[in-house]
């Protein structure tokens, strides 16, 4: 082993990971092979041929598809390596080698020379797998290059369920991950409007902060709209005074028509659909809601009126934060709104926090509880052709099928979006004390099962009495934390950045189409291209020293921002993805073109939200 070509690797590598490396223990002995290369034995099993390891691995690279096109090859395991430099020959391949035994990588960094590689990136490293943050970095750029998954035969064979693991963990990301995408690409532009329209109303609600650790002693109940949710009513109605609840907007109108009135309502969706689930209660529950909801629902004429709003990972809330006189309060969200709930209980500090209707599958065929959907707006839509049956079909069968293991031990249907919801309860459970009182559905491993009668006893009763009256108490003050004054000056200030904004963002945006028009006729003038291309850079330079203005502007331009920094390249013809010049100039087109028109719908909808606060004030 080659000590110095050990350290020139590690050289290439973050601090953390190249200690961890070298102070790794090499489980076994390496052996020679009779081409005089080395190969190692482990638990019977020996990682590389024991005759020619270079020789095997060559072969096994030429195996592995190559259409001349960029490609990501996904290793689990590499054993010692000798696969990896055959496919950094490939000029189109970069490679991304996931290993769970640090030992490894130290005997092939003593064999080979990856230092270049690592440091281009062509190579990346993944150590610790189940950190998203590790992932998020080793696939950053390769949104949609083609990868290819590589299992290393004999590194299954020594440690099967590892290296499987390591494939399990890759399938969730990438799902995971469109998931995601789909979802930032589907609501970028609604999320905007929402959160610019919302300001004005969440001016007169609380911040979320007030609640935080006012359930020390009481215990709290999320509600969910999973399929179960109808089957547990019985015991709900029966022990609603021993618990807080907190349910989630799509459970409502089941809780309405049994006459249960939770003590919080918590409302997420941004869709104007969603507002529906909260028009028909007079049950004067509290609401506690995202500021990228639906803004109608802050404007219906029932439903809950008085509450509490969150902060936002979205920076347009930074107007509120400025003009607040309170921190607002941020809570952590999974995806979706029964995620959210579940930490809000958790920052109110609950004594114990239980789930219910908490399915994360459709269980017995349903993708909600039986009332949970909006039974009046079907029965108006309902004809022959449209039947509820196929409603709940339609959603079912909205993405692939999975299959997860119940809480009963049998199998139920679910889908990936529900998988990363289950996923990230079970990733939370140990800092959390949650317990799961759903009565079917999938199993969530790390959070235990109980039932409603021993959950609960009549000493809870007072506490949650106590916290109930301190939330409507909250609820009712007349101080607002957010003084209207203070939001108009905000407002007027940054409508006024805005225009000014505008003009260099105009200009960047003639300009980037003169350029791409000349790449794409190959009608350059060196000259005055040269010139163009400088007055290009200097507006480029001036845009982007607007950071604030600019970080406004990108919640409604996810996707251009995808298309440029993830090679999200669905906005890109063929000839501009096999022209890199014009692909670069496509870019600089769409970036203009989504900043123009994000500030300028912007502006409109701040100038609506400024008119019906001066409006108010006048009167």
């Amino acid at each position: 082993m080659d000590q110095n070509l050990l350290e020139k690797n590690l050289a290439s590598l973050p601090d953390g990971f190249a200690e961890e490396i070298r102070e790794s223990e090499i489980l076994s002995p390496l052996q020679k092979t009779k081409s005089e290369d080395w190969t190692i034995e482990l638990d019977g099993i020996f990682l590389h041929s024991k005759h020619d390891p270079k020789k095997e691995a060559g072969r096994l690279a030429i195996e592995l598809p190559d259409d001349n096109e960029k490609r990501v090859y996904l290793l689990f395991g590499a054993g010692l390596g000798y696969i990896v430099p055959e496919i950094l020959k490939k000029p189109t391949i970069d490679v991304v080698w996931m290993e769970p035994h640090p030992f490894l990588l130290k005997i092939a960094f003593s064999l080979f020379d990856f230092s270049s590689a690592i440091a281009s990136e062509k190579l990346i490293i993944v150590l610790h797998p189940t950190n998203e943050d590790e992932m998020a970095a080793a696939f950053k750029g390769k949104a949609t290059t083609p990868i290819t998954f590589v299992p290393h035969r004999s590194s299954w064979a020594w440690r099967e369920s590892e290296y499987a693991k390591l494939r399990s963990i890759a399938e969730q990301t990438f799902h995971k991950k469109d998931v995601n995408l789909a979802t930032l690409t589907r609501f970028e532009k609604i999320w905007a409007k929402n959160i610019c329209f919302n300001l004005f109303d969440l001016i007169h609600m609380k911040p979320v902060s007030l609640l935080f650790g006012l359930a020390k002693d009481a215990k709290v109940l999320v509600v969910s709209a999973g399929p179960s949710l109808y089957e547990s009513i019985e015991e709900i109605i029966r022990y609603r005074d021993h618990f807080v609840m907190i349910a989630v907007d799509t459970a409502l109108p089941i809780l309405d028509y049994f006459k249960v009135k939770p003590d919080l309502v918590y409302s997420v969706d941004p869709q104007a659909l969603n507002s529906q689930y909260l028009e028909s209660h007079t049950g004067g529950s509290i609401l506690v809601f995202d500021p990228t909801s639906t803004y109608i629902s802050l404007r219906l004429e029932a439903g809950p009126k008085k509450g509490f709003f969150t902060s936002s990972p979205f920076p347009m809330i930074k107007v509120l934060e400025e003009a607040a006189e309170k921190e607002i309060g941020y809570v952590p969200f999974g995806g979706s709104v029964s995620t959210n709930a579940a930490s809000l209980a958790t920052l109110m500090e609950s004594k114990a926090t239980f789930l219910i209707g908490q399915d994360l599958s459709f269980t017995k065929g349903w993708a909600h509880s039986k009332g949970a959907i909006m039974e009046e707006r079907l029965n108006y839509k309902e004809s022959r052709r449209f039947r509820r049956e196929l409603h709940n079909y339609r959603q079912l069968s909205a993405l692939p099928p999975k299959k997860v293991k119940g809480k009963n031990g049998e199998d139920h249907l679910t889908n990936e979006k529900m998988l990363i919801f289950k996923k990230w309860f079970e990733s939370q459970a140990k800092d959390n004390n949650w317990i799961n009182l759903t009565k079917n559905g999938a199993n969530l491993e790390g959070i235990p099962n109980e039932e409603f009668n021993t959950s609960f006893a009549d000493s809870d009763k007072l506490q949650a009495t106590i916290v109930r009256k301190q939330i409507r108490k909250l609820a009712d003050a007349k101080s607002d934390y957010i003084p209207a004054a203070a939001l108009e000056k905000k407002l007027n200030e940054i409508i006024g950045h805005l225009n000014e904004f505008s003009i260099p963002v105009k200009r960047g945006l003639d300009l980037s189409k003169k350029l791409y028009a000349q790449i794409k006729t190959n009608q350059i003038h060196p000259q005055r291209f040269q010139e163009d291309l400088h007055k290009m850079d200097l507006i480029d330079e001036m845009v982007s020293g607007k950071k604030g203005l600019n970080e406004i502007l990108s919640l409604g331009i996810q996707r251009t921002i995808l298309t440029i920094t993830e090679g999200y390249e669905d906005q890109l013809s063929l000839e501009e993805r096999e022209n890199e010049q014009l692909g670069i100039a496509k870019k600089s087109v769409l970036l203009y073109e989504g900043l123009f028109e994000s500030l300028i719908t912007t502006k409109k909808n701040l100038k609506k939200t400024l008119y019906r606060l001066t409006e108010k004030q006048s009167l």
